[in-house]
């Protein structure tokens, strides 16, 4: 054991040898074992060695992972392709929500919530006043995207405990649900950002494709409350237009948008091309407000109601594309090159 250097505290690591424990009082052995944890809460009189533990669950979309908080802090974290070795694996992370609840040696009965990233009801709302917005146009979309919702996302409480089930079989022998948190999605990345930082008050900023409804929000954290101020509602979001961008180079949506961060600082910021394509993007595509907010052109998306993130035949027929080549296969890098960067 080491002296932690918190005041009063000696951080211990319980033992890895598997053999029984003479010192296994009120569980402590199944709890602790292959962690770490402060003496202080096992000696002092009013400890118990119990922590406030919160799992957390992103899945279902892109990259989905699990975290474990043990009053307040990070203790494990990790995506679910790091155990699949699927890239961007969206499917219960099965193995991520075993292995951080492994590294604290807790099982689902010990937990004092499950917290999963967005609101489902909320989504399902945004996605028919959408249709029923654009209707007759989205007809498609509806009959692939609803019957999913309809038969599956619409149970996601049940869904999720019964991954829960099969990620910790031996997880729950006392038989106890603890609660299961649905915050909103723009909450949730204001969180993950304020809650670790050192700072006590902070203004809060998360730019994102879309939640439920919000795809820009403004918030402020104070001690442990987080308040949302100002958002940017659906369609209208600079993480789509991102997207969209990433779409028509050819690369693959929630996936490739780093190809794209990865090639703009190799272009000229000084350059008269670039400032062409700005004022061009600014006229046809993006209406920008004196306080920062942005409309699109919905004339130039299909992301709304469609199976494509934008109109191609409109934006190969606007002023921004206007002589470039064709839009080409996925995974073309010197077309892009080409659109973005050539003199």
């Amino acid at each position: 054991m080491g002296v932690h250097e918190g005041p009063e505290e000696i951080l211990a690591t319980s033992h890895h040898f598997g053999a029984p424990a003479p010192w296994d009082f009120d569980g402590f052995h199944q709890r602790f074992r292959y962690s770490t944890f402060h003496l202080y809460d096992i000696l002092i009189p009013g400890g118990n060695g119990m922590s406030d533990a919160i799992l957390g669950i992103s899945a279902y979309y892109h990259d989905s992972a699990a975290a474990l908080l043990l009053d307040g802090k990070i203790v494990a974290a990790a995506h679910e392709e790091r155990f699949s070795r699927k890239k961007h694996d969206s499917t219960f992370p099965t193995g991520a929500v075993h292995y951080v609840l492994s590294e604290a040696g807790l099982g689902i009965s010990d937990l004092a919530a499950i917290s999963f990233y967005d609101k489902p009801y909320l989504k399902f709302e945004r996605l028919l006043e959408t249709y029923h917005g654009f209707a007759p146009r989205g007809l498609r979309s509806f009959l692939s995207g609803i019957p999913v919702w309809i038969k599956e996302k619409l149970f996601m409480r049940r869904m999720l405990w019964e991954e829960l089930e099969k990620a910790v079989p031996r997880g729950n022998e006392k038989g106890r649900k603890p609660p299961l948190l649905f915050p909103e999605h723009h909450l949730s990345h204001a969180a993950s950002a304020f809650y670790p930082s050192p700072f006590d008050r902070a203004a809060i900023l998360t730019i994102d494709g879309v939640g439920e409804w919000a795809t820009t929000t403004i918030g402020f954290g104070e001690g442990k409350g987080i308040t949302i101020l100002r958002e940017l509602g659906f369609p209208h979001s600079l993480g789509l237009l991102y997207s969209s961008f990433t779409y028509y180079c050819g690369f693959k949506v929630n996936s490739a948008e780093y190809k794209l961060m990865g090639l703009a600082p190799y272009g000229n910021a000084g350059s008269d091309q670039l400032g062409r394509y700005k004022h061009l993007i600014l006229e046809e595509l993006v209406d920008l407000r004196e306080d920062g907010s942005l409309l699109l052109n919905m004339d130039y998306f299909d992301f709304a109601t469609g199976l494509t993130m934008c109109k191609e035949s409109q934006w190969e027929s606007c002023s921004v594309c206007r002589g470039a080549n064709p839009r080409p296969s996925p995974r073309s890098h010197i077309w892009t090159w080409r659109l973005l960067y050539s003199k």
